[in-house]
């Protein structure tokens, strides 16, 4: 309207002007543009095993060539996807009404019958539990053609709060997705090169809003430093995740930086349960010392650039609504922490170090998931943390996520650094995945280290069968109040950001704070 009347004014002004005041055209998008991204190291699983299936282009890095039933909104809403909509039916049955006039990106129907075949019993049939919707070979039954029943092998009142997560997507009956995926999302596989790439190109008979860019490629750089050189250089329009330390250049360089809300955490994990040589975190008080040694204000205003939150209720704050503050995490208090570790019975030696009877305090800090990478430089700031208090340290970089399950497995840690993620819209995903020991789950590599059981075990079984979504919020924030106040088994670091960079030709954009539950079709790149 600006630009309008400036060329009316012209007109009014001098009559016998031939030319008027023209405005540079806005850039427009390209439908035929491909979008390049950057992303972190390549963590695709090719071949299933018993706790993991098959994953290309699912997880981490969801290109949206499947979809779920269930959408996870960006305020923890759950909104129809391939179901219209679904129902509880007592006493523990979930019917789902599938969408009509949606098509695989290789010409099958989506109906019922392929819904049952391409999630439920692919579940049954690659996990052992039947993944975290505890899936059987008789749980799904076809009621008509675009209706089904799914009945888990345990009480499960969190079902659709699980469907959303990515892995728990729709894949066409009968595809091999460890070599081709075949979903109905808007974009479909072209090509993957393990440690290289992954290629998707638009579908093009998607059913909903159709993709913005005909193409894209996504490139792996586990190391940041060649991901952000890479944007820098125009080798790639968007990268992921972005080094707190980068922000600043980026920004100053004329980049884009997209944070989402908190949806993560940095976090370590304490062996808590095992013999000697790691037995020395089996007492609470060492774990609250080494809880309570830690400026987690110096660490997010200072090494992380501001760039993280101070949360330390590990399970996102809006996914706990009003019962977050249940969770107190802990104040810097170093006298304090002197204090337990003298009561403990260990004494500074002459060196600064603690020692009881003749053994050093000396903790080994295994740094791996998802990457070493995406960890640094909070070890090295929690090393020297640890030594103020008299806390020796080793910092152990694992080169990829199988040596870091590896040490899990080997239980050859004291300390595991851990960035997790709320990946699906259940307060109780995240405990109930990795440190709950009870039927309803399938026990995580971490709960035979972390997971304190007695109390928290009894305050997380509700969980599973709460009706009610304020009391599932408490019952959750009651059992984080254990593990993290009450046995220090974990210990929070801060909340995490996904930080994206990206050019400013790059629009639509929107990051969640769950990143693999990016929608990929809304995003365009200008000419």
């Amino acid at each position: 309207m600006f630009a309008m009347a400036l060329v009316a004014a012209a007109c009014g002004s001098d009559k016998k002007s031939t030319t008027s005041p023209t405005t540079a055209a806005a850039p427009k998008a390209n439908p035929n543009a491909e979008l390049k991204v950057g992303f972190t190291e390549d963590l695709y699983i090719t071949q299933a095993t018993p706790t993991n299936d098959v994953n290309v282009g699912v997880y981490p890095l969801n290109m949206n060539i499947s979809e779920t039933l269930i959408l996870f909104g960006t305020n923890y809403e759950l909104k129809p996807l391939l179901a219209e909509r679904w129902e509880f039916r007592p006493p523990n049955t979930w019917r789902f009404f599938i969408r009509k006039g949606v098509t695989f990106q290789d010409g099958q129907p989506l109906n019922a019958a392929a819904v049952k075949a391409g999630l439920f019993d692919r579940l049954a049939r690659v996990l052992t539990a039947g993944g975290t919707v505890r899936s059987g070979p008789n749980s799904t039954v076809v009621v008509d053609d675009f209706t089904l029943d799914f009945t888990p092998t345990v009480t499960n009142y969190r079902v659709p709060e699980q469907l959303v997560h990515p892995q728990n997507g729709v894949f066409a009956p009968g595809a091999d997705f460890s070599k081709k995926p075949v979903g109905t999302g808007p974009f479909k596989f072209v090509s993957y090169s393990p440690k290289e790439s992954i290629v998707v190109e638009r579908n093009d008979t998607y059913w909903g809003q159709k993709a913005g860019v005909a193409k894209i490629t996504a490139r792996f750089y586990a190391d940041s430093n060649a991901r952000r050189l890479a944007l820098e250089a125009g080798d790639v329009d968007v990268i992921y995740q972005v080094p707190t330390q980068d922000v600043k250049g980026l920004k100053s360089k004329g980049f884009v930086i997209a944070n989402s809300a908190v949806g993560a955490y940095e976090a370590m994990y304490a062996n808590i349960k095992n013999p000697a040589p790691r037995d020395i975190l089996s007492d609470v008080n060492v774990r609250k010392a080494v809880a309570m040694s830690i400026d987690r204000a110096q660490l997010v205003d200072g090494v992380l650039e501001g760039n993280a939150s101070k949360d330390q209720t590990v399970i996102p704050p809006g996914a706990l609504g009003s019962y977050a503050s249940t969770i107190k995490g802990f104040t810097t208090d170093v006298a304090g922490a002197k204090t337990l570790l003298d009561n403990a019975g260990w004494k500074v030696g002459s060196d600064g170090i603690r020692e009881k009877n003749g053994r050093r305090l000396k903790l080994t800090m295994i740094s791996g998931f998802p990457t070493a990478e995406a960890h640094r430089p909070i070890p090295t700031f929690i090393q020297a943390q640890l030594k103020a208090v008299g806390i020796d340290s080793e910092i152990v970089e694992t080169a990829d996520s199988a040596s870091y399950t590896k040490h899990l497995t080997d239980k050859d840690g004291d300390l595991y650094f851990e960035q997790g993620n709320q990946n699906d819209a259940s307060p109780s995903f995240l405990p109930g995945l990795l440190w709950y020991s009870g039927p309803e789950t399938s026990g995580g590599s971490y709960q035979p280290i972390v997971g304190p059981g007695g109390q928290f075990d009894a305050l997380m079984k509700p969980t599973f069968t709460e009706p009610d979504h304020d009391k599932l919020q408490k019952e959750v924030a009651d059992a984080m109040h254990e593990i993290i106040d009450n046995q220090a088994a974990i210990i929070p670091l801060n909340g995490i950001f996904r930080i994206y960079g990206m050019k400013k030709s790059v629009q639509g954009f929107q990051p969640h704070f769950a990143f693999l539950q990016v929608r990929w079709e809304q995003v365009t790149v200008t000419s």
